[in-house]
């Protein structure tokens, strides 16, 4: 929502890298997450990863910002498809097809979650393609599908101490601020200074969920506390993510970041008063159903 309310894609992007740091840094400080102590090599391969996560990131609110939500949705459900084809090409190994084979309804039951009722409806989902939001969302599956695979292959390598999945992404959020900062502030920093504060759309985003509100009446404080709050849910969900991945392949962390699709879909509904028809409810069920198998034929492999 902030995305289509903000046209500063970078500065969205930028700032919820930064969020984050304002969360893990205190909690290195204070000792209660013990930092990493990286070495010579560490730093190369953390600076790979962190800028295959730039790009991740920044090409996913491209896409987000540009075209339909829906549509980016169902781009960014191809991600286990990359996952699969670059962990056939980097590590030369591929779960069989009995395990392969579920990745189509999963995608095709969140492609239907998103875009059935249009289809049924007769409504030209072509309408709906946008350029720019296509090759963002494509970016970034495959931006984010190699930093999977890499992620993985470098932390049964590294020797670094204290070098858990949270503290390797945290170590990336880091390296990504400051890696997009000077882009962001070319690109978008004068816009933004010039237009400032930028509230004139905040009222496109609801303001109460299921009749509570949300945030604070005046608008700039509406502004800074979705900034905040929708930087901290970003950070958080990654480093959950990063945490299963550091547990399972990465073509499997890439189905739950699909079938993730879906529960956004059922959010709308629960939170945001918005319509459960049939389409939506049998493309859930394909996905959810379908990771299920995948699971379940993957423990059997």
């Amino acid at each position: 929502m902030l995305s289509k309310a903000l046209d500063y894609p970078m500065m969205i992007a930028l700032t919820s890298l930064g969020v984050g740091i304002l969360y893990f840094v205190p909690l290195w400080l204070l000792g209660i997450r013990k930092a990493p102590k990286l070495h010579g090599s560490d730093y190369k391969a953390c600076t790979v990863l962190s800028m295959l996560h730039t790009v991740g990131h920044v090409a996913a609110v491209v896409a987000m910002s540009a075209g339909a939500v829906s549509f980016t949705h169902i781009i960014k459900a191809l991600e286990p498809l990359f996952s699969v084809i670059f962990g056939a090409v980097i590590n030369g190994s591929m779960d069989p097809l009995r395990v392969n084979i579920w990745l189509g309804p999963i995608i095709a039951g969140v492609a239907w979650a998103a875009v059935g009722s249009k289809l049924v409806a007769g409504d030209n989902i072509l309408a709906d393609i946008n350029p720019i939001a296509f090759a963002g969302a494509m970016t970034s599956n495959m931006a984010f599908s190699l930093r999977g695979i890499l992620s993985k292959r470098y932390k049964a390598e590294t020797n670094a101490e204290n070098l858990t999945s949270a503290n390797l992404y945290s170590i990336m959020t880091l390296l990504s601020f400051i890696l997009f900062l000077p882009f962001a502030l070319v690109l978008e920093g004068g816009k933004l200074a010039n237009e400032w504060p930028p509230v004139e759309k905040l009222s496109t985003i609801p303001d109460k969920i299921m009749g509570i509100s949300t945030f604070s009446s005046t608008s700039t404080q509406y502004l800074s506390e979705l900034t905040l709050w929708t930087g901290l849910y970003y950070y958080m969900y990654n480093e959950m993510a990063y945490l299963v991945l550091g547990e399972v392949s990465a073509t499997a962390q890439a189905v739950a970041n699909t079938v993730k699709r879906v529960v956004i879909l059922l959010a709308t509904v629960a939170f945001l008063g918005e319509s459960m028809d049939m389409h939506k409810a049998i493309g859930s069920f394909v996905a959810i159903a379908s990771t299920m198998m995948y699971s379940i034929a993957k423990s059997k492999k």
